[in-house]
């Protein structure tokens, strides 16, 4: 710090002359934490996507006079856990 010429600083001058680069660091480390945790819920969506699809392509192919409402509907229950039937 050339401006303090090699004087003692505070601790309240350390902490203000250092509080940039401690913001900006924990700014960066934050936002590695955020993208990381978003990895696993990355990987559920695309598992999802693919249940999804497969099952709307064979519930189109196993059923007659469905409308493609009913087909998302049927599929979208199956990938959340639902049962092969609705409830009656």
């Amino acid at each position: 710090m050339s401006d303090h010429n090699d004087q003692k600083l505070s601790p309240r001058e350390m902490i203000r002359a250092h509080a940039g680069i401690i913001l900006q660091l924990a700014t960066s480390i934050s936002a590695v934490v955020i993208a990381a945790s978003l990895v696993p819920m990355a990987r559920q969506a695309k598992l999802w996507e693919a249940c999804h699809d497969t099952s709307l392509k064979w519930h189109v192919e196993n059923s007659t006079g469905d409308t493609k409402d009913v087909h998302q509907a049927w599929a979208t229950r199956f990938c959340n856990g639902g049962s092969l039937r609705p409830r009656e």
